[in-house]
């Protein structure tokens, strides 16, 4: 039977993150996406520009979904303002334990927007409660549990450990060669299993999207019925190739995993 999975997330206009990336994350992985749009992301003089939707155009998508579909697994990206989050909370309400859903919490906003961030944060927080997995990246750990810099491994463990205990939702946190240069090292932990993943490093500067490629990637393996820790391991190897063989775009450039063959679902 055909595996149907969702993102619900902005568009990228590089093609390198978002739904985008999601999609092609889906199929690569022998799942059928389904999107729902949250907003537009445009580069504008080497920044990135969020455009929101109106949330009465994202609350009909998700009826739309609701109504049509039987889902098998569920990603969450950027949802660009609190309105948005609070649809998504609500369809996650509606729908918690019929299917895996995973979080991958991006937080947008400028350091200037201090008010804002912090309502927006409380809001990811109530929505990270009803989802299966959380996967921030370092900056947003950093910005979801305050406090120093993430420098090595005992500060993953500790900033994770904490997160968790507050949520009481698992989370992976993705350190990537930001803690060892040699190797990438993300932190899986639900406070009773505690695991670190270690794979290999690209350096190849086509790692635009690579988040979003990890988190899709994690719940098409979860909607083929995969272990979340199996999931996980799977989601990492993919992600190194999906940089490998990344499309340059100026100095840098975009995830891409279109040209690999793929039989291990």
């Amino acid at each position: 039977m055909t595996k149907i999975t969702l993102t619900i997330g902005g568009s990228d206009t590089w093609g390198g993150g978002g739904i985008q990336t999601d999609l092609k994350t889906f199929e690569n992985l022998q799942t059928f996406g389904l999107t729902v749009l949250t907003c537009l992301a445009v580069a504008e003089n080497d920044n990135f520009v969020i455009r929101p939707l109106p949330p009465s155009l994202i609350q009909e998508q998700l009826q739309t979904i609701e109504a049509s579909f039987q889902l098998d697994g569920v990603k969450i990206g950027l949802l660009a303002s609190i309105e948005i989050v609070d649809l998504v909370i609500d369809f996650c309400q509606r729908n918690q334990g019929k299917f895996p859903i995973i979080l991958d919490p991006v937080l947008a906003f400028k350091e200037t927007e201090q008010q804002l961030q912090q309502d927006y944060l409380k809001k990811i927080k109530e929505l990270a409660r009803l989802v299966d997995l959380v996967t921030p990246n370092l900056k947003e750990m950093e910005r979801l549990v305050v406090g120093p810099p993430i420098a090595n491994r005992s500060d993953m463990k500790y900033r994770t450990q904490q997160l968790v205990s507050e949520l009481q939702t698992p989370v992976i946190l993705k350190g990537g060669n930001k803690i060892v240069n040699d190797c990438a090292v993300d932190y899986y932990t639900d406070n009773k299993i505690t695991h670190y993943f270690i794979g290999p490093v690209s350096y190849k500067p086509t790692i635009h999207g690579a988040g979003c490629c990890f988190s899709a990637a994690i719940c098409a393996y979860l909607a083929h019925g995969l272990s979340l820790i199996e999931s996980i391991e799977k989601s990492q190897h993919f992600v190194y190739e999906a940089i490998e063989h990344g499309l340059p775009v100026h100095d840098a450039g975009n995830v891409w995993h279109g040209n690999i063959e793929r039989n291990d679902t």
